[in-house]
């Protein structure tokens, strides 16, 4: 499980779009779900997310690097609606590349990402915050939801 940790999500996204890539070319495609504009209403928000944290950590001036010394806690922005918009837009865009790809098989890169971060990102990153930033991320914690 170390191993896992020094590499950071975006890789793990890359190394699951991989492993789908070649799925879908050992696997028989008995269906086909090539949905381009859906594919597009879930990256475009994706995008936002993601874009919109970063702009948050840069006006904090804190580091938006998983495994970062922050120096801020980030509450505003995408934050108002989720802990993890970047870890979600992510999600999102990996979705979304099912459709846009037309193989069903790509539909399972989001759900092992999200197992991958929720299980060894998330609570390792909400512990520091919760040591560095005390009652003030507990606090946060209680008003946002860990996804939606």
């Amino acid at each position: 499980m170390k191993i896992m940790k020094i590499i950071p999500p975006p890789a793990h996204a890359l190394l699951i779009l991989l492993i789908c890539k070649g799925l879908d070319m050992l696997l028989p495609r008995t269906v086909d779900i090539f949905l381009p504009t859906f594919g597009a209403v879930i990256a475009l928000p994706g995008l936002i997310f993601i874009f919109w944290a970063w702009i948050h950590f840069f006006l904090n001036k804190t580091t938006p690097i998983p495994n970062g010394e922050p120096s801020a806690l980030v509450t505003g922005g995408p934050y108002r609606y989720t802990r993890n918009p970047m870890y979600l837009g992510l999600l999102m865009i990996l979705a979304s590349v099912g459709f846009f790809s037309g193989s069903p098989v790509y539909l399972l890169s989001p759900v092992a990402l999200f197992l991958i971060v929720d299980r060894l990102f998330i609570p390792d990153e909400e512990a520091k915050l919760e040591q560095l930033f005390d009652t003030r991320f507990t606090e946060f914690k209680r008003q946002v939801k860990r996804w939606l």
